[in-house]
């Protein structure tokens, strides 16, 4: 029943590891892309799901359909990043892969991967181009995150932004050319051991946002390059464990912000950052109270989100992440 190779696994070049949460239900397709990828790829993988203590069975139906993948499981939800590192601490090969449980791998975006970091010695993390599932591309490539960053990225005005770029990228074409960036997006990353090894993993005081960033600041301050290959391109559903409990998400995106300004910035710049996002907070107050009028339905969505905006404010105010308890999402 399952394709995924299983022999050579104790030298295997590409260690890929994936966390999920609840996950159950949109596995199959991951599964189903990693099944024809380890056929077809001119490398052996090693396949590590890591369970971040799911409700729902994922990691036992994983096991049982496919008893080659690696599943751990994690007695408790720890957070992507520290899901992440427990994957890449087990990881035997050569090359160490981060995927999305709703990223479809191809053998020619891995392969085409695998062979930039092999002739390119001193790129420490690479990434493709992600694809929604009708063919448009997402933005998965950064700059390194400071106040501007945080205005085209994260801020209220992001998806007029990001409406314009991916009309340009559809006007201009897939660039041709290797691009260097400040960090990629968690969802496909692919990182040589020596560099794991020099770094380490993801930072695991991130629960979830902004790890990437953070991670591809340090990588770039040991001296390494990161780089976007726009020219290779794999299907990302974006169909995550965040969409099921979006206040909390929403909550935890800009407590990351807050933290990764704590952890890689400082001085003015990491008081421009956070002064920001406080006028960022401050606009969204009367936009979402607004919003409620008008969506009489949606009332009690924006109500609880002009609370999240108004704590958001307080931690920016405070520079303080952890100012508010959050407890997780069942």
């Amino acid at each position: 029943m399952t394709a995924m190779r299983t022999d050579g696994a104790a030298q295997a070049t590409v260690s890929i590891v994936t966390v999920t949460w609840n996950h159950r239900r949109e596995i199959d397709p991951y599964l189903d892309a990693l099944q024809r990828t380890c056929t077809e790829s001119a490398h052996n993988l090693e396949i590590i799901v890591v369970d971040n203590a799911s409700s729902d069975g994922t990691a036992a139906y994983i096991r049982g359909r496919d008893p080659a993948v690696d599943v751990v499981e994690n007695p408790v939800n720890s957070g992507f990043a520290e899901g992440t590192n427990i994957g890449l601490r087990r990881g035997r090969g050569d090359h160490l892969m981060l995927l999305n449980p709703d990223a479809l791998l191809n053998a020619k975006a891995l392969d085409g991967m695998i062979a930039f970091l092999r002739e390119h010695p001193k790129v420490g993390a690479v990434g493709c181009a992600l694809m929604h599932e009708d063919g448009k591309v997402q933005i998965s490539a950064y700059p390194p995150m400071d106040a501007k960053s945080y205005l085209l990225n994260q801020s209220l005005i992001y998806p007029m932004i990001e409406k314009v770029r991916k009309y340009l990228l559809r006007a201009m074409g897939p660039a041709k050319k290797a691009q260097g960036c400040g960090y990629l997006m968690g969802a496909c990353v692919i990182v040589p051991r020596r560099v794991f090894e020099e770094v380490g993993g993801m930072e695991p005081s991130y629960f979830m946002y902004c790890e990437d960033a953070d991670w591809g600041a340090r990588i770039r301050a040991a001296g390494w390059k990161v780089v976007y290959l726009p020219y290779l391109t794999m299907t990302h559903g974006q169909k995550g464990s965040s969409r099921r409990a979006p206040e909390f998400t929403f909550r935890r995106l800009y407590r990351s912000v807050v933290h990764y300004a704590n952890r890689n910035l400082k001085g003015a710049a990491r008081r421009r950052l956070l002064a920001v996002m406080r006028v960022d907070m401050r606009v969204r107050l009367p936009i979402y109270a607004l919003l409620g009028l008008i969506s009489p339905s949606k009332r009690q969505r924006y109500a609880e989100r002009r609370e999240s905006v108004r704590k958001l404010i307080r931690i920016a105010s405070t520079g303080d992440p952890d100012l508010f308890d959050d407890p997780l999402p069942r």
